[in-house]
């Protein structure tokens, strides 16, 4: 229906420039073809050129309307897809932003990790060290205690019986503790 509305007013505008010229030039000036209404057939021919023009008018109007139209499509369309343009680019940016975020969550997360190894591996090291410091201490107080038993039984045997053997073995350790003593 549109495309027919759309060629009517061509076609009518050519066929009554047509009539005006036909009657323009054809015709006698002073006759009167229908005598009812007083019009000449130059005032048929200017009336025919009248609405000629105004349909000349109207197809110019439908034309730019027409035009108009599209235009306005074409940028409804171009602004339709610079929207979907932005749209898809923000989504892409909150993609990305989502990446990145769950990246140094990771990253986070390892280093909580290597903290809490770290501080495990340092209680581990301090309580080593501790158990060492404690063997150590433990050594070292076996020793105090074989020495101490060690000078008791020669102390106690050179009471009991005084002789030179246990004199020389109390000699021995008393040079001993002198010499490495703790």
């Amino acid at each position: 229906m549109v495309s027919f509305l759309a060629l009517l007013p061509r076609s009518l505008t050519t066929f009554l420039y047509a009539v005006a010229a036909l009657l323009r030039f054809y015709g006698n000036t002073d006759t009167i073809p229908i005598p009812r209404i007083p019009l000449t057939i130059l005032d048929w021919s200017l009336l025919a050129f009248a609405l000629g023009t105004a349909s000349l008018l109207v197809n110019l109007s439908l034309e730019w309307n027409a035009g108009n139209r599209s235009r306005t499509q074409a940028e409804d369309a171009r602004i339709r897809a610079e929207e979907e343009r932005t749209r898809a680019e923000n989504e892409r940016i909150r993609a990305e932003e989502e990446r990145t975020r769950a990246e140094n969550e990771r990253i986070r997360s390892r280093q909580r990790e290597a903290r809490q190894d770290d501080l495990a591996d340092e209680e581990r090291n301090k309580a080593d060290r501790e158990r060492e410091r404690a063997d150590r201490e433990r050594e070292r107080s076996a020793a105090r205690a074989r020495i101490q038993n060690r000078w008791i039984i020669l102390e106690i045997r050179h009471k009991l019986t005084p002789s030179p053997e246990t004199r020389a073995a109390l000699t021995d350790l008393v040079s001993f503790l002198q010499e490495y003593g703790e």
